[in-house]
């Protein structure tokens, strides 16, 4: 008589738990293909408590297996996750398509739906993984301005944080909100589960002990498990509350409620205080790319921190643009040799060293506060009072920043940054006949010239120096700075911030205006085709 066939592909596993005073409590999970499935996931689904149980392995078995409650349970692939995917799989081997991106949005949506009308979908898997991944391309392949669908609400990103939110990935609102600081070595406790944001370095999404949060409007990152994970090593010291990381001849000092840091012997300032979260340093996302060079990149939409770890400044590590060692992106300023860059780098460090926000709105920086508060100007322009002055100015200025709803912290840093910018060209004088190109030019040149052309250029490298995404535009006549706020790119002209919208929207524009173009691609992320 021959023995039964043993399934080596499905197998039982039973465990028991004795006390001295109670009854053995026995449990038991079933393996298939390699995943185990406990008893309370398989009571759930033979209850009905999970609709679809999506594996992403298509050797899984397809037909019913016997559960212990006499029930069956249909194991199979989720045609919304596997079409995900392959939509996914597309874009990355061919590129973008209309078909492609209709498939995306119809399978978001459907997921969507789904998660509205049966929780326990959400225990799909594969599900949370294909999230990730579309998150992923979205990003490196140009974001929401080449997603977007016609019709209200049919944003992929859109529909990206409302599937997120069901998941549990994201809540409504992301903002941290710490208890203030009464003693020295006191520190702040943040929750994970309420503040999360998503980090992505090189292509993979971490997942750090204490997570990434936002504080007061800033993205606060941990800055041992980041430093580590890009090659720094770092050593804490309690007594002066002071952190060191080192990487290769970069030596990177920054101390507890604090906002400037020393890098090589140089004060930076941040643009938040580094603070403690749970026992972990907390630094600016921001100041990754301040004290490494990593490429650094903010999606607004989704709350998500990409780390590009290609992008730091050490040696062999830099860009090689035009004979030229480039810190940020592939941007130049226009420098003719290492010399001209080397020396505006060194100049804009010295300024921004002196970042004070302190400066915002000029002489109308209480009326400039009001406006980010609420407070506008009545309207009637006969009213010449300072605080109706005021308040019509910051409007004019900030008004696409606030209806667009970027923070009231974010607005103050961009707004002091151009402020930065201004600065350095004054005293800088306009020759009237094209010849000045580059932000050398405009501030070590002698005599120091410019127009609009080194104009980008110094803004450009200011903003690149903080961690902004940056480009220049082009027409017969004119150069025009581009600063990414949001997922947004804005012009920014006597102090005036204009939305000039996504990258699909400028690359449109371009499409249809000949005459028009990129003098420099963006800092990060793809270039803008036309």
């Amino acid at each position: 008589m021959s023995k039964p066939k043993r399934n080596v592909d499905a197998q039982l596993h039973m465990s028991a738990t004795y006390t001295r005073h109670s009854k053995p409590k026995r449990t038991f999970s079933l393996v298939i293909k390699g995943i185990m499935l406990s008893s309370v996931m398989l009571s759930n689904i033979a209850m009905g408590g999970v609709s679809a149980f999506a594996a992403t392995s298509p050797d899984l078995p397809t037909h019913p297996i016997s559960a212990p409650t006499s029930q069956q349970i249909q194991v199979q692939e989720d045609a919304l996750v596997k079409n995900l995917r392959l939509a996914i799989k597309a874009i990355e081997e061919i590129g973008w398509s209309q078909k492609t991106l209709q498939v995306i949005a119809e399978n978001l949506h459907a997921i969507d739906d789904k998660l509205t009308n049966d929780i326990g979908y959400k225990f799909t898997l594969g599900l949370k993984d294909a999230v990730v991944e579309t998150k992923l391309v979205m990003s490196k392949y140009g974001g929401d301005g080449l997603t977007e669908l016609r019709g209200k609400g049919n944003s992929i990103n859109e529909t990206l944080q409302s599937i997120e939110m069901k998941l549990g990935t994201l809540t409504p609102s992301n903002i941290a909100s710490p208890p203030p600081v009464d003693k020295k070595a006191k520190v702040r406790i943040a929750s994970a589960a309420e503040n999360e944001v998503s980090v992505v370095i090189d292509g993979q999404v971490q997942a750090f002990p204490q997570p990434a949060v936002t504080i007061n409007g800033s993205t606060m990152v941990p800055m041992r498990a980041i430093f580590e994970k890009l090659g720094a090593e770092i050593k804490w010291n309690g007594e002066t509350r002071t952190v060191t990381a080192t990487k290769g001849n970069t030596v990177i000092i920054l101390t507890l409620d604090r906002d400037i840091a020393i890098i090589n012997g140089n004060p930076v300032k941040l643009t938040a205080k580094a603070q403690s979260i749970n026992g972990n340093t907390m630094v600016p996302l921001r100041f990754v790319s301040e004290a490494l060079g990593a490429a650094v990149k903010w999606d607004g939409v989704t709350r998500t921190a990409y780390i590009d770890s290609a992008g730091t400044s050490d040696a062999g590590q830099t860009q090689l643009v035009d004979g030229i060692k480039v810190k940020y992106g592939k941007h130049t300023y226009g420098s003719r040799d290492q010399s001209e860059y080397d020396t505006v780098v060194r100049i804009a460090e010295k300024a921004l060293a002196g970042y004070d926000e302190s400066k915002f709105g000029g002489s109308d920086h209480e009326y400039y506060l009001e406006y980010l508060d609420g407070a506008r100007w009545s309207g009637n322009k006969k009213d010449r009072s300072a605080r109706n002055i005021g308040l019509y100015y910051a409007e004019a200025q900030l008004g696409d920043l606030v209806k667009d709803g970027v923070s009231k912290e974010e607005i103050i840093k961009v707004r002091t940054l151009a402020s930065i910018a201004y600065d350095l060209l004054d005293g800088a004088t306009d020759p009237r006949d094209g010849s000045p190109r580059s932000a050398y030019d405009a501030l070590a040149a002698s005599p120091r010239i410019t127009d609009c052309d080194s104009d980008a250029q110094v803004f450009s490298l200011v903003f690149d120096m903080m961690g902004y995404n940056t480009m220049i535009g082009s027409s017969p006549n004119h150069a025009q700075m581009y600063v990414e706020i949001d997922g947004r790119w804005y012009s920014i002209i006597s102090g005036v911030f204009t939305n000039a919208g996504t990258s699909a929207d400028i690359s449109n524009f371009l499409k249809d205006h000949p005459d028009r173009g990129i003098h420099t691609q963006p800092t990060y992320g793809p270039p803008i085709l036309y």
